[in-house]
């Protein structure tokens, strides 16, 4: 996993990250459980801009699944069918609108990165992460936790956008 420093602008799309770790969507149509760790196939990558920060999306398979003959045969995001690469694009464009917060956009016009640029995306985000951990993140919040509230304490990498703290 990986954290998008909001204080790093990307390389690709200019903007700080969301500050949560790298989303990655499996194509395989087996569902995967939350938590497992699973070897996976990077195909690619979708830089979407959500209110204005980066949220990186990896596209991969799961390695070791071969129950969807096609997907096994999946090297590089042009490989997998258009019409599923649009119904990706299109829920992750509308999906905040059940909010009622406006549409989503991509950055690099929509374009899909290839494997090599989005390991690339992978490791650089998984360096946010590490620095994170190692106290060496420049990002830095206020704490709300009543064990350290009001302190400042770095970014947190984690659900319910750090309100845990």
């Amino acid at each position: 996993g990986g954290d998008n420093d909001p204080i790093v602008a990307d390389p690709d799309t200019g903007l700080g990250g969301d500050n949560d770790p790298i989303d990655v969507l499996q194509l395989n149509s087996k569902p995967c459980r939350r938590g497992a760790v699973q070897r996976v196939r990077i195909l690619g990558a979708l830089a979407l801009v959500d209110g204005g920060e980066t949220d990186w999306k990896l596209l991969v398979v799961n390695a070791d699944d071969s129950t969807e003959a096609e997907a096994t045969n999946w090297r590089h995001v042009d490989d997998v069918p258009e019409d599923r690469m649009g119904e990706i694009r299109n829920w992750f464009k509308l999906y905040k609108r059940a909010e009622g917060k406006p549409e989503n956009v991509f950055s690099l016009d929509g374009r899909a990165v290839d494997p090599d640029h989005a390991l690339r995306v992978a490791r650089r985000t998984h360096q946010h992460w590490k620095n994170l951990v190692n106290g060496r993140s420049v990002c830095f919040t206020t704490c709300h936790n009543r064990e350290c509230h009001g302190n400042e304490v770095p970014c947190w990498v984690g659900y319910n956008e750090g309100t845990e703290l």
